[in-house]
């Protein structure tokens, strides 16, 4: 059981954290803007769960195909892959796993341990989109635009631009 001199040594530690880590920001609410617009979820997961799309780097393109901004992989910190992949991606194993293995099949009793796990996964996404957000003084100021910002990203994440035509579709 925590007590209350472990909870302010905790509260503190993360209070400084955030402090240095915007997880308030622009991209963060274009992410949430953009993401809450009718039929974005189910394009950004197809990118996701059938090329293995970062939809972050996606978002971060976007965004800064907003801003008129040019996307390179010099917007992507050196640390943010590791984050991704210690991080992001374990929690997002876990959500999925507790609804096929365990909310599914043994009843809504777990779905609210599931729906913390999503939580702390939703904030490890804010968490790496700050990360992107801090480093996109790497990012050219030019007439970026969403298509000559998503042919270099679909290079990086090796993956067909055509897969992005259903997202640019619903952007237009």
């Amino acid at each position: 059981m925590a007590d209350s001199k472990s909870d302010l040594i905790m509260g503190g530690h993360f209070a400084t954290n955030s402090a240095v880590i915007p997880l308030q920001n622009p991209l963060w609410d274009y992410a949430c803007q953009l993401y809450s617009k009718p039929g974005m979820e189910s394009v950004l997961l197809v990118l996701q769960d059938d090329h293995g799309a970062d939809i972050n780097l996606i978002l971060q393109a976007l965004w800064l195909a907003s801003e008129s901004k040019v996307w390179s992989k010099a917007c992507i910190p050196n640390d943010y892959g590791k984050w991704v992949t210690e991080q992001v991606i374990p929690l997002r194993k876990m959500r999925r796993s507790l609804k096929t293995d365990w909310v599914v099949p043994r009843g809504v009793g777990f779905e609210d341990f599931r729906q913390h796990v999503k939580g702390l996964e939703l904030k490890a996404e804010q968490y790496a989109l700050a990360m992107l957000f801090t480093h996109i003084k790497q990012s050219k100021t030019a007439a970026g635009s969403i298509a000559l910002n998503l042919i270099p990203l679909s290079d990086y994440l090796n993956i067909s631009s055509a897969n992005f035509k259903p997202l640019i579709a619903l952007l237009s």
